[in-house]
């Protein structure tokens, strides 16, 4: 049986938080809010989410 959630969901529950506190979620989080979700696609959905701080150059956006 396949889950709902995926790399997107976990994406969308970073960016939420960041957008809403100003703090990124950590890996222990990400694995509690998501016990369904693949390690691996966990992993994805955080790649994802610091490839939108990033700019030009590598650097973090601040």
């Amino acid at each position: 049986m396949s889950t709902p959630w995926s790399k997107w969901s976990v994406y969308e529950y970073m960016r939420h938080t960041f957008m809403h506190s100003g703090r990124i979620p950590d890996l222990p989080e990400l694995i509690e809010s998501f016990p369904e979700v693949p390690l691996g696609e966990i992993k994805e959905g955080i790649d994802e989410f610091n490839l939108t701080l990033r700019i030009g150059g590598g650097r973090h956006a601040q």
